[in-house]
């Protein structure tokens, strides 16, 4: 009869559960033996962060948030944080530096879109602000406007010049990079370089 009702309590519709005491693993199993994953939450929040590591990197912040999310504790959260610095496994400059690279590449972006990307990502403020002194804001808008303009071979002068401007200013370019960028593509003689686009 005990067996049963544990059995029973464990799958109690979600409007009967208690939102404060609600974890992320049973405190019995089904055969009415206590959860090992109960007793050592630090060794299981390990386990699942290291692979979490092994999919990709992570900044501090992802972590911490995804230790939540899968119910362990604040305390068990920042011991395996900690855990994980003290063996170099998280390094939230590295995961900036990396991610500016990626988007460089990729996606050519000004700096309020990078910084943006950094801090959603939970980088540090002084940290987002050191990685993007290293970042060459005009090469990057420069090559997004060489993308774009070969993509408008059909577009008129004028129209292809506001389209420009619109699409650096999304991608989050200052304006002067943007005038520069624009000034140099569109003057005559530069079609052939936006030909040789990859």
């Amino acid at each position: 009869m005990q067996q049963e009702r544990v059995e029973k309590a464990f799958f109690l519709p979600n409007r009967f559960v208690n939102k404060e005491k609600t974890r992320c693993f049973p405190k019995y199993t089904h055969a009415g033996k206590r959860n090992p994953m109960e007793e050592h939450p630090e060794k299981q929040a390990r386990t699942y962060a290291l692979k979490l590591l092994s999919q990709r990197n992570h900044t501090r912040f992802e972590l911490q948030e995804k230790l939540r999310r899968k119910g362990f504790g604040d305390d068990t959260a920042s011991s395996v944080l900690n855990w994980l610095d003290g063996r170099m496994l998280v390094d939230d400059k590295a995961f900036g530096k990396e991610l500016i690279d990626t988007l460089s590449k990729r996606k050519p972006s000004g700096q309020k879109a990078l910084r943006f990307a950094l801090l959603r990502r939970g980088i540090p403020e002084q940290t987002a602000s050191e990685l993007l002194k290293t970042c060459d804001s005009l090469d990057c808008c420069y090559r997004a406007g060489m993308k774009k303009l070969a993509s408008m071979k059909s577009v008129d002068e004028a129209e292809k010049k506001r389209k420009l401007e619109v699409f650096l200013r999304n991608r989050g370019f200052e304006w002067p990079d943007i005038q520069a960028t624009t000034e140099r593509l569109l003057l005559p003689g530069r079609h052939d370089e936006t030909d040789r686009m990859p």
